[in-house]
């Protein structure tokens, strides 16, 4: 039992303070203070019950103490604060204009803008209204007192709201209804707002997946494409061996057959690389010599240059420029068998120019891209990524692919 009654005040605790914000409650406490002040030093009576002194501090609690919760429950904050404006009094609040703009205000920007919020503030309007007019009754002396022994005499005597009242009337409509717009307004921007963030982020998703796909992509087609091509051509050279010397298909069968366990190797590295975005293997010189090797040593005759003092410390670019080559040397081996690739590397302090020419036919007729496939694009792709370009060219015979990698970190 003791559990259950403490579990019960718990839940009433948290339904109370559930999400009230430290700024509201200072807020409140302030102007509760000040509206305390006010009705000790300057007394509001109900006009309906002479020498009720005590009538002002309960106006100031229910009308201002609600101020704490009028972000966290604003439709109840604003019911309860507009629970005895429709009592006629001799006086007001100071603050209670300004409390019934910050609650009124409170309904449109945080109550949801359903049927509880208009409810609250139909309520306002109508004891807010009620008010105005039995003051101009009491005033009138028409309406004395509620309890009144004559109060049917008294009912007949009542008329219609004066100039005056109508006057004060519209203006306290403008109260509630103004900040309760420019509540809604808010509302409004702030959910854009927010569908267009979450719109944002969406697109910024669907993006990054987009550059995640054509990243792997273009991996695979560097990697995978290279080694496949080069064993294509050592299957030939194996196929045309044992037709007409057997003795002879060794050597290409088991260069296919380590070409296959280096690209097998190269998949691994590229799913490491894809993982965690780091590189498995730093590329360097000898790397890009050794492809170069292997790929003469496979068929694809070649001619490597390197000019100026290559980078020690560049990871990323020297991955675009062993990918570069290595597409380079594959498409010659794919589109022009048999013929040079000459290869040059010219590094400098603002970057580094890749230039790669062979002998090649002309593109079909009528379809210039044609050939371009993933690769070129892919290439066009990496230098991009590092602030630079790459063009291909096909001129006088020969295949041309020129890339500019600029130093990312300015000059060397």
């Amino acid at each position: 039992m003791a559990a259950r009654a403490y579990a019960r005040r718990v839940a009433i605790r948290d339904g109370l303070t559930g999400g009230v914000r430290r700024a509201d409650v200072l807020l409140a406490s302030g102007a509760l203070a000040v509206s305390l002040v006010q009705v000790l030093v300057q007394p509001i009576e109900a006009l309906w019950v002479p020498g009720s002194r005590w009538f002002g501090p309960l106006l100031a609690v229910v009308s201002v103490l609600p101020l704490a919760w009028r972000r966290a429950r604003p439709v109840a904050a604003a019911v309860v604060g507009a629970a005895l404006w429709w009592v006629p009094t001799d006086g007001f609040l100071y603050l209670g204009y300004v409390t019934a703009v910050l609650l009124l205000f409170s309904v449109g920007r945080w109550g949801g803008g359903g049927r509880p919020a208009a409810a609250s503030v139909v309520w306002a309007l109508a004891s807010g209204t009620a008010g105005i007019v039995a003051i101009e009754q009491v005033r009138d002396r028409l309406v004395p007192l509620v309890f009144d022994v004559d109060l049917q005499q008294r009912v007949a005597a009542l008329r219609l709201p004066g100039s005056e009242a109508l006057l004060t009337i519209a203006g306290f409509w403008l109260v509630v209804l103004v900040p309760y717009a420019l509540g809604r307004l808010m509302a409004a921007q702030q959910r854009e707002s927010d569908e267009r963030v979450v719109a944002e982020r969406e697109a910024a998703r669907r993006s990054a997946v987009e550059e995640e796909r054509a990243r792997i992509v273009r991996e695979l087609h560097d990697v995978v494409g290279h080694e496949v091509t080069l064993m294509s051509i050592q299957s030939e050279a194996a196929a045309q061996a044992l037709r007409l010397a057997p003795e002879r298909a060794a050597r290409p069968i088991e260069a296919v057959r380590e070409t296959a366990h280096r690209a097998s190797r190269e998949l691994r590295a590229i799913l490491d690389l894809l993982g965690d975005g780091e590189l498995p293997v730093v590329p360097d010189e000898r790397g890009l010599q050794e492809l170069a090797d292997r790929a003469a040593r496979l068929g694809i005759a070649n001619h490597l240059t390197v000019a100026g003092a290559p980078w020690t410390d560049a990871p990323r670019h020297w991955l675009a420029v062993n990918r570069i080559v290595q597409e380079c040397l594959t498409n010659a081996g794919r589109h022009a068998p048999g013929e040079k690739v000459d290869l040059h590397l010219e590094w400098s302090p603002a970057g580094v120019r890749v230039r790669a020419t062979n002998p090649a036919p002309p593109p079909p007729p009528g379809a210039p891209g044609a050939s371009l496939g993933r690769g070129i694009p892919g290439m066009q792709e990496r230098a991009r990524s590092l602030g630079g370009v790459l063009d291909a060219v096909h001129a006088a015979g020969r295949f041309e692919v020129t890339a500019w990698l600029p130093a990312q970190e300015g000059p060397r």
